[in-house]
């Protein structure tokens, strides 16, 4: 029995893993493209700003993209939380990292 139940668990982790990773990466896709778009959301050194910068949608001022919002979808705090363990930021990029490492 303890067996199943420790399998179970190992299951569940992997599944919200997964979830975690398949949010990192919408947020790191909205990323590049408003980036790519030259829209203004990023927070130097502050992960959490510059996702609710996306959370909220941004918006370039200039070029072909003018006007287009950028937004990540419907992401619960907890969701962000996770995904968060798989997107490492610098000056000008929020990444994805499939392994979990932080540094760029």
């Amino acid at each position: 029995m303890s067996i199943a139940i420790t399998s179970m668990g190992g299951a569940r982790q992997g599944a919200e893993d997964q979830k975690d990773k398949r949010n990192a990466q919408e947020i790191a896709s909205v990323a590049a493209m408003a980036h790519a778009a030259g829209a203004s959301f990023m927070v130097p050194g502050d992960e959490q700003a510059t996702i609710a910068n996306l959370r909220g949608g941004t918006v370039p001022a200039t070029g072909a993209f003018r006007g287009r919002i950028f937004k990540i979808s419907d992401m619960q705090d907890l969701d962000i939380q996770g995904a968060m363990r798989f997107l490492a930021l610098n000056d000008t990029d929020l990444q994805y990292r499939q392994d979990g490492s932080r540094g760029l």
